[in-house]
């Protein structure tokens, strides 16, 4: 059983900012510091793919969790924690990063150095490191004769491969932390400059190794997903969810107090109400430039603040992202009446029925290409089949897109704070 350090180090500097805003997850460190960790000592650990949307708090989570392990050296196990950048890279640069971050936080945790964390290591610096460990020394030489040949697949060989062998030789547990996984296949090119599609093929054999499993997440949902499911069963699916409802009224809390807000009992069961625990909503409502009366005990600050994130603020921003880049793709006028209609229906429907009900002049087949990119841009779900259709129940994303296009579907504008009125229980008469 994983023993909870005294005090947690935050050597990874966390991308939430203050530390005190990481609330609950009691769910998910159950599993990781329990069953999983568990598992890991005992050597049958299973990788593990995390897939939510953007903002949901996964590189929160992921962060907290690989400052937990640093900071709990007598456990026998090393965090690693890698983000793939959306923003294209040869494969040898994506080679030398990768293996430079995982030596720069593995010596981190040998030597109990925080700076080499917060103040990455280059390449170059990492020769005098390595002297006195014949494998770090050995893994280094070696990449430095595959720089100097060249050898691009060399060098993403070793760099892939290296932590799952460092914890064979030195008898220890490497949990390989992967974040937005997704670029793997998208972002990294070969000598002629083309893709290269297959890379994430790499882990077909790595993400075996029990050695050194990984936990890769993405806010790419379905991309991601995509991925996990070529690598046929060597990841096993977990869906970080929204706060369940204690965890998310002490968030709101904790937000509260950080931010300066005055809020109440009431307050808060107001903002469970329309939240329902999404991280990305209460985030928003706090740091939110328009709450300049830093009081939500007054309900008509909240539907205020409310209203102008949902219309141009960082709700807006998040959702304005899924929505836009999909319009691109698919015809926008079908696009956004299928959205609408799902809304509206508040439950799956089939493709027989859009059809039916929408009257598209389409065919089965056509109709089912729409949705299926609507399923990868994240914006709609499979139902119970692979037939059926359903938005996901979110009175927030649904505003954010009827503000933006009902007018233009149906000739109707949504009263959006009488609707927020309403989601948080208040009169929507006032």
């Amino acid at each position: 059983m994983f023993k909870m350090p005294e005090k947690i180090t935050y050597a990874l500097p966390e991308q939430i900012g203050n530390t005190d805003l990481f609330v609950g997850r009691k769910k998910e460190f159950d599993f990781f510091l329990g069953v999983w960790y568990n598992r890991l000592i005992g050597n049958i650990a299973q990788s593990q793919a995390i897939v939510a949307r953007r903002k949901k708090g996964k590189t929160a989570f992921l962060q907290r969790l690989f400052n937990i392990l640093w900071s709990s050296p007598t456990s026998g196990v090393i965090p690693f924690y890698y983000v793939i950048q959306d923003r294209p890279l040869t494969l040898a640069a994506f080679a030398e990063d990768f293996y430079t971050h995982f030596m720069g936080q593995y010596l981190s945790f040998r030597d109990r150095r925080e700076d080499y964390l917060s103040f990455p290591i280059c390449f170059e610096k990492l020769a005098p490191l390595v002297e006195g460990d014949r494998y770090l020394k050995d893994a280094y030489e070696t990449m430095v004769i595959k720089k100097q040949e060249d050898d691009w697949d060399g060098m993403w060989n070793l760099a892939s491969r290296l932590p799952a062998a460092l914890a064979t030789v030195k008898k220890k547990k490497i949990v390989q932390i992967i974040d937005e996984f997704q670029n793997i296949n998208a972002y990294i090119y070969d000598y002629r400059g083309e893709r290269i599609d297959p890379l994430s093929g790499t882990y077909l054999d790595l993400a075996e190794k029990k050695e050194a499993p990984l936990i890769i997440s993405g806010s790419e949902v379905h991309g991601l997903l995509e991925i996990v499911r070529r690598l046929t069963a060597r990841f096993e699916e977990n869906v970080l969810e929204n706060l369940p409802e204690e965890e998310a009224k002490e968030a709101i809390w904790k937000y509260a107090e950080i931010f300066h807000t005055k809020i109440d009992d009431a307050g808060v069961d107001k903002l469970w109400n329309l939240t329902r625990g999404d991280p990305l909503y209460i985030k928003a409502l706090f740091s939110s430039k328009h709450n300049t009366k830093n009081d939500y005990v007054q309900e008509d600050n909240i539907i205020e603040v409310y209203t102008q994130e949902i219309t141009s603020g960082l709700i807006f921003k998040t959702w304005g992202e899924y929505i836009a880049k999909i319009f691109v793709e698919v015809n926008e006028r079908n696009a956004k009446r299928l959205l609408l209609y799902l809304f509206q229906a508040g439950e799956e429907r089939t493709r027989a029925q859009i059809i039916k009900d929408l009257k598209l002049d389409m065919t089965d087949s056509e109709l089912e290409t729409k949705l299926q990119k609507l399923i990868k841009a994240d914006l709609i779900s499979y139902g119970s089949t692979a037939f059926r259709y359903v938005i996901a129940k979110d009175k927030t994303y649904e505003l954010v897109f009827r503000r933006l296009f009902q007018k233009e579907i149906d000739n109707f504008v949504p009263d959006i704070k009488k609707e927020i009125r309403q989601e948080m229980g208040g009169n929507a008469g006032l």
